[in-house]
């Protein structure tokens, strides 16, 4: 399977500014196209979007800083929907669009997670637990920033093969690799034991956008010390902050385990995740033509 660096895709002026804008990982291209096998576009209404053969998936979050009114984001997301020419449509927001039909699937159980930084480094932990923890993870590990490697991919694999994930979780997890060389504003921040130089943690920080962060991945041995999430994940904050980033995207709640880890750093639930995906009527000649050719139609 052949994965295209984002210097593939025809970004026009408006699709880089929302890129250089976003709020979410969806909003980027570049990393979209690391790990999917996608097509970007802009809609007509000024969402990103993606076409993956009969389905056209919406990223639709306004850029930091550009919020607008639900009724405006209504209207824009009806806007793209109707301008779509796919089987398929799913739109991923902080909301059910009121166009999507009453049988459309929808999943609104989860949230985007961000954390506020400050204007200067160091950043530092609001907690004492959580600076013990640091304190007692960097006498065992050190952390720096490292390319993409054998041990790193170990680390996913053995991930993969004991969780039970969705097959869409685990494409994007086996791709990582692929979205580092892609993409230069994300790196890699790895824990190494002191002693013997193992691989024991590491987490991946993507700084393509302009105001925004993101915490994208984070792996570790089950037999790391305490607090080798916490370094890491440390030293990614710091990053952020000394970039000039005035927020951090965490991600996803996922489960009750990394939520407690988001809570512990003092992040919260910020943007809601939902996301709603129905099939579209065949429309036109093609509809008129379907109707002829099905048994019964009239």
């Amino acid at each position: 399977m052949t994965i295209l660096p984002p210097q593939a895709a025809t970004l026009s002026p408006q699709m880089a500014g929302l890129a250089a804008s976003a709020v979410v990982p969806e909003q980027s291209p570049a990393y979209v196209l690391a790990v999917a096998d996608v097509v970007p576009s802009l809609s007509p209404a000024g969402f990103l979007q993606y076409t993956a053969g009969d389905e056209l998936i919406l990223a639709a979050y306004d850029s930091y800083g550009a919020e607008r009114s639900s009724q405006d984001w209504e209207e824009v997301v009806a806007a793209s929907v109707d301008a779509a020419h796919a089987r398929r449509v799913t739109v991923l927001g902080p909301r059910r669009p009121a166009c999507a039909p009453p049988q459309a699937e929808s999943a609104e159980a989860d949230a985007w997670w961000a954390l506020d930084l400050p204007s200067s480094p160091p950043f530092a932990p609001a907690t004492g637990k959580v600076r013990n923890m640091l304190r007692r993870a960097r006498r065992e590990v050190s952390v720096a920033v490292e390319g993409w490697g054998p041990e790193a991919r170990d680390l996913v694999d053995d991930y993969l093969r004991t969780r039970p994930l969705a097959e869409g979780t685990r494409a994007i997890y086996s791709r990582i690799g692929d979205y580092l060389a892609a993409v230069p504003g994300a790196l890699l921040f790895a824990a190494r034991d002191r002693q013997d130089g193992t691989l024991r943690a590491f987490a991946v920080g993507d700084y393509s956008s302009l105001a925004v962060a993101f915490y994208m991945f984070a792996f570790r041995r089950q037999d790391s010390p305490p607090g080798c999430a916490d370094a890491v994940f440390h030293a990614l904050l710091n990053e952020a902050v000394e970039r000039g980033h005035s927020l951090l995207n965490l991600g996803l709640g996922i489960n009750p385990g990394v939520a407690f880890f988001k809570r512990k750093w003092q992040a919260r639930p910020w943007l809601p995740y939902v996301e709603t995906s129905w099939h579209l009527p065949r429309r036109g000649r093609l509809a008129r033509l379907a109707a002829f050719f099905t048994p019964g139609a009239s």
